[in-house]
């Protein structure tokens, strides 16, 4: 048995081997890229007064939480500056930016309720979505059309919370404020920013994205919150959380992160009343910020910004960490951002613009760029393919799947090349009725493989496993299939995982968990009679919480109208019915693939 400091260090040596490690990084005095304090307003001497004066008349700390004796008129004088320059009802000062987060999530949802969540939200909203124990929908990157699907799915729930940034923390995109409000009413949910990355950025006095908006006609219905956090444009530290009278008073009733913690010091309180002060009067900064970022975005032909962030894709962990290197050796402080932080193939350097860079400046750090070969189109992937993996899935066992399969492949031989997969086969005790010889019989001539795992026991992977004494290992079968892949060189792969969605796969992971960790894209396989609503639907909920969003819905057995009609409406996602097939042969699954709509449905997969 290992003891506890031989066990933290092999798991310190694995991430080491990730290029997952972390290390604490002091601000560097010059060519600082990275940190977050955009105007200076650290080092402001107007700002550096107000802290003094308030050491002088507080003292250097709070002595207790605000609901135990360490409140202060500082603290509110901090929010009445907030409020007013934020043109929002009430505000309440945080320590931090998490726990702002984790506190007006936690007092405004719980268990009963819905999150709607952007895949890119930053760690502190993500952390705090969880600890409310409502239930996370994950959508797609400003997939205002998968929000509005995930809406209207979960319109049975209490409260439904949209949550987005004002301008997100690591790709520096910005959603659509206006048709995020409209959204919200039409469907009866409330609207939370963050404006983390656009307070003191964005708007007329910096008022942030949701000001600009305002300008440009959103309406202010439905707009539940929002967070500004201090230690950013603000260059001090603490969050504030704006809304209404009522939020207020409800978080400070609720908001836990609040009530069991020390409240701001008073040196942190009175700097940040004296950035709030300043930070209005930057107008011709926030001008110098936006068109700095716009044009470094430019010269390396990369999307525009929404603010001061410029995002610079790399890739691979390893290449960001050794750009990183290259370029500090030049005297050019930049830092990588690697998973876990993005997702696993979106390492890249994340450039954050300050007021007091110069056009000079900009283009050496362009220049520098170009000579270490970076271009956007010299982004290595961490798995390289040039063919595309299909997932499906099902309700549960012996739902139909292999049929389904079957139909599919004939619809996407109609498009190009595919070709198909069984990674773990149970009840494989007769090799002639297996998943993968059931499919070489319906769809003659087709590029498949023996599966990675063949277990003889008709169970579920983890117990067929067991019962022969062995453990599957995800790692392993994520690289078998990373080789099935380039088999395939281009197209399409269809994998049929075994049973259905939830079983698992080990002890610890969930076939759902695996098909989240690829993010592939997938089909799900239900049957058609009695019971099919409620097995379909908790499935759906269970993808799309795990943002996996079906290309379509086959239903196997006989047409039932009334539960396809039902399941259309809920979906999200076209429903086909797939009738038994009476003989089932190659010729009758081709014959019902080809006129099941199926060919148009994935097409895009070929784009």
């Amino acid at each position: 048995m290992l003891s506890i400091q031989e066990q933290l260090a092999d798991e310190l040596a694995q991430l080491e081997m990730a290029n997952q490690r972390r290390e604490t990084i002091s601000a560097p005095q010059h060519g600082d890229w990275f940190t977050n304090d955009l105007f200076g307003l650290s080092r402001d001497p107007h700002v550096i007064a107000r802290a003094k004066a308030a050491l002088d008349q507080y003292g250097a700390g709070s002595r207790a939480s605000r609901a135990l004796g360490g409140d202060s008129p500082l603290h509110k004088e901090a929010e009445e500056l907030a409020a007013d320059w934020l043109e929002a009802p009430r505000a309440l000062l945080f320590p931090s930016g998490w726990q702002a987060c984790a506190g007006v999530l936690g007092a405004l949802v719980g268990r009963g309720d819905v999150i709607f969540c952007d895949r890119m939200l930053h760690a502190s909203l993500i952390d705090g979505a969880r600890l409310t124990r409502a239930r996370r929908v994950i959508t797609p990157h400003l997939d205002l059309t998968a929000l509005e699907n995930a809406l209207r799915q979960s319109m049975g729930a209490r409260r439904r919370l949209i949550v987005t940034e004002g301008v997100f923390s690591m790709d520096g995109t910005a959603p659509n404020l206006v048709r995020l409000s409209e959204l919200a009413v039409e469907y009866d949910a409330w609207l939370l920013i963050d404006e983390a990355h656009s307070a003191g950025v964005l708007g007329p006095r910096g008022r942030g994205a949701w000001g600009a908006a305002c300008e440009e006609g959103a309406l202010d219905a439905n707009l539940v919150s929002r967070i500004v956090t201090g230690g950013k444009a603000l260059g001090c530290a603490g969050a504030f959380v704006l809304g209404s009278s009522e939020l207020r008073s409800l978080m400070l009733t609720k908001a836990r992160s609040f009530l069991f913690t020390t409240a701001p010091s008073p040196a942190v309180t009175g700097a940040l009343c004296g950035a709030i002060e300043r930070i209005q009067e930057l107008d011709q900064e926030r001008i110098q910020l936006q068109t700095h970022a716009r044009h470094l975005a430019q010269e390396l032909d990369l999307p525009t910004p929404a603010g001061a962030i410029v995002p610079v894709p790399i890739g691979s962990s390893e290449r960001a960490l050794d750009l990183t290197l290259k370029l500090r050796a030049q005297g050019i402080q930049v830092r990588a951002v690697r998973p876990p932080t993005v997702p696993n193939g979106e390492s890249r350097i994340r450039i954050v613009l300050h007021s007091s860079q110069t056009t000079t400046q900009i283009d050496q750090l362009v220049e520098a760029l170009r000579n270490l070969d970076w271009t956007p189109n010299s982004i290595p992937q961490e798995r390289t393919s040039a063919s595309r993996a299909l997932w499906v899935v099902g309700t549960d066992t012996d739902v139909g799947k292999t049929v389904a399969s079957a139909g599919l492949l004939h619809a996407l031989r109609t498009l190009g090349r595919c070709g198909y997969c069984k990674p773990v086969q149970t009840g494989s005790e007769d090799p002639l009725s297996s998943d993968t010889n059931e499919i070489r019989r319906l769809v003659p001539d087709l590029l498949t493989c023996t599966p990675s795992i063949e277990l003889p026991l008709p169970a579920s992977p983890h117990e067929a496993a067991a019962a022969v004494g062995v453990q599957i290992d995800v790692p392993q079968l994520n690289s078998w299939l990373d080789e099935q892949l380039r088999r395939q060189t281009s197209g399409v792969l269809v994998v049929e995982p075994a049973g259905g969605l939830h079983v698992p796969l080990t002890p610890e992971v969930l076939t759902s968990d695996w098909c989240a960790q690829r993010s592939e894209a997938l089909v799900l396989v239900a049957r058609s009679g009695l019971g099919t609503l409620n097995h379909t639907l908790l499935t759906l909920e269970a993808l799309i919480t795990r943002n996996l969003h079906p290309r379509a819905l086959i239903l196997v057995g006989t047409p039932h109208e009334s539960n396809r009609r039902t399941l259309a409406e809920r979906a999200a996602c076209p429903v086909v019915e797939l009738p038994l097939l009476e003989p089932l042969t190659s010729d009758s699954i081709k014959a019902w693939a080809l006129s099941s709509g199926l060919p148009e449905i994935l097409e895009p997969l070929f784009s």
